[in-house]
C-alpha cells in the first residue's frame, strides 16, 4: 500500500477521445517556490495552434498539451477533387435500379473510353450492352452469344476478341463492331438491328428485320439510349 506522501510525485496521464489526444504532465514539488524555480519544459512546437498543438499551464507547474486541436475552417466545395473520368449516373439507363447496376458501375469507364475511341454517340454502347447482357460478363444466349457484348464466335474473331468472357475485351469488341455497322448502314437504328440480327438480315429486309426479336431489341436499346442522353 502506498502512503499519501508516496502518492505525491511525478505522474503522467494520457487520454484519447474523438481524434484529440491531450497529454497531461504534472510535476509536484514540496513547495510552491521549488515549482517556480523548475518550470515544466515544453516542446518548441507546443505553442503553435496552426500545427494543431495547444498548451495550458496551471498552478503548481501543471501543463495540459492538446494535440489535434485545429481551428475550425469552412469547407469549400469548389476545392473538392474531381473524378478523372466523368460518367453518367446509374439511373440514366432504363432499369438502372435493377440487379446488375453495380456491375455497370464497374465496367462503365471502359464503355465510355470505347465510345470515345470509336467515335460512337455517347451512351449508345452503354445502352446496347445493357440490353444485351445487363452487364453480366457470364451471360450466354441460346444462340451461343456470350459476354457483356454478347459476341458470337465469328463476330468475336472478326473484331479481334480472343476471349469472349473477358469483360474489357468484350466491351471494346462490341464498340468496334457497332462502329462498323454504323459506317455500313449510316443510321443508328439499322446499325443496332444489324448488331442483333446480322448485317445480312438487315440488307435482305432493307430495314429492320421483322422477326420476333430484332424490332423489340432495337426499341429497347434506343429507349435506353434516349434516357441516358436526357
Amino acid at each position: 500500500m502506498f502512503s499519501h506522501e508516496s502518492a505525491r510525485g511525478t505522474f503522467e496521464m494520457t487520454r484519447l477521445s474523438a481524434c484529440v489526444l491531450p497529454l497531461a504532465l504534472g510535476l509536484a514539488s514540496t513547495s510552491t517556490a521549488s515549482a517556480a524555480e523548475a518550470p515544466l519544459a515544453m516542446p518548441a512546437h507546443a505553442s503553435n495552434p496552426a500545427a494543431g498543438v495547444t498548451t495550458q499551464t496551471g498552478q503548481g507547474g501543471f501543463a495540459l498539451v492538446t494535440f489535434g486541436a485545429w481551428p475550425n475552417q469552412e469547407l469549400n466545395p469548389r476545392r473538392s477533387p474531381s473524378l478523372p473520368v466523368t460518367v453518367r449516373p446509374l439511373r440514366a439507363v432504363a432499369g438502372g435500379d435493377r440487379p446488375g447496376s453495380f456491375r455497370r458501375a464497374i465496367y462503365l469507364p471502359h464503355v465510355a473510353a470505347a465510345e470515345r475511341q470509336y467515335a460512337l454517340p455517347p451512351g449508345l454502347l452503354d445502352a446496347l450492352i445493357w440490353t444485351e447482357s445487363r452487364y453480366n460478363p457470364w451471360a450466354r444466349s441460346k444462340a451461343g452469344a456470350v459476354g457483356l457484348g454478347q459476341l458470337m464466335p465469328g463476330t468475336a474473331q472478326a473484331v479481334g476478341v480472343a476471349n469472349r468472357y473477358d469483360p474489357k475485351a468484350s466491351v471494346w469488341g462490341a464498340a468496334r463492331y457497332l462502329s462498323q455497322m454504323i459506317q455500313q448502314f449510316g443510321a443508328i437504328h439499322l446499325a443496332v438491328a444489324a448488331y442483333n440480327a446480322g448485317p445480312g438480315a438487315v440488307q435482305a429486309a432493307r430495314g429492320i428485320p421483322s422477326n420476333a426479336e430484332t424490332p423489340k431489341y432495337v426499341q429497347k436499346t434506343l429507349q435506353a439510349w434516349r434516357q441516358s442522353t436526357r
